[in-house]
């Protein structure tokens, strides 16, 4: 035991005798060098490591930046538009969650309203066929906005006759606007289209002030979807 302690000794003593290594500048410099490559490369192997995720999460993300562009481009398309089918998907989805007469009511208002000014723009492009599409939506829906008024009137008389008025007023609106384009139109098509959506909406106003059930609809509310 007493030699081994010895020898270690003098092994001590030898390493104290040693000068220390100061590494040269341009030895930092490699080092630093090896450092810094082990690192990159590294890094490189991470990045390499998961592509198929990387491409993936690329290709949604386009995709959805595509989709939120046609929904935004369908917003205000007209109905010689590619993207006008994607705006009836839309109105169809916001119809189903429509509930509530009020709210029933002021969806097919708005949607009337939005029919007329499809119109208008079609028969200013001379695309007769479909302004008279677009027309016929439009009663389409004033009638079922007379159908809510006639619902909510039975059971409740009150209410509905508040609805009535908001449905009075709207078809006063349309049917001034009508009345203007008709006196701006020429083709003999879109004059008579322009004269049946008038008696038409005045019809819708009369089937709101029948009682229930007189149309065959007894205690029948029309369900909020759009007719494309």
């Amino acid at each position: 035991m007493s030699s081994e302690l010895e020898r270690l000794e003098r092994l001590a003593e030898r390493l104290r005798a040693v000068d220390t290594a100061t590494p040269s500048p341009n030895a930092k410099i490699r080092g630093w060098n090896l450092v810094l490559a082990a690192v990159e490369q590294s890094a490189t192997v991470r990045s390499r490591a998961h592509p198929v995720r990387r491409l993936v999460l690329a290709a949604v993300a386009a995709a959805v930046l595509v989709v939120v562009g046609a929904v935004a481009a369908s917003a205000d398309s007209l109905p010689d538009s590619a993207f006008y089918p994607l705006k009836g998907v839309l109105e169809s989805a916001r119809g189903a969650l429509t509930f509530g007469a009020s709210d029933q009511l002021t969806f097919h208002l708005d949607l009337a309203r939005t029919r007329l000014t499809e119109a208008e723009a079609m028969f200013a492009r001379h695309r007769v066929d479909l302004a008279e599409q677009a027309l016929s939506e439009m009663n389409e829906q004033l009638n079922d906005a007379a159908l809510v008024v006639q619902a909510e009137k039975q059971s409740n008389p009150a209410a509905g006759t508040a609805l009535e008025n908001r449905l009075q007023q709207a078809i006063t609106t349309h049917d001034a606007q009508l009345a203007g384009l008709q006196g701006q139109v020429t083709n003999p098509s879109a004059v008579n289209a322009i004269m049946q959506a008038r008696d038409r909406a005045a019809q819708s106003l009369q089937t709101a002030d029948k009682p229930a059930g007189a149309n065959g609809n007894a205690g029948a509310t029309p369900h909020p979807t759009p007719k494309h």
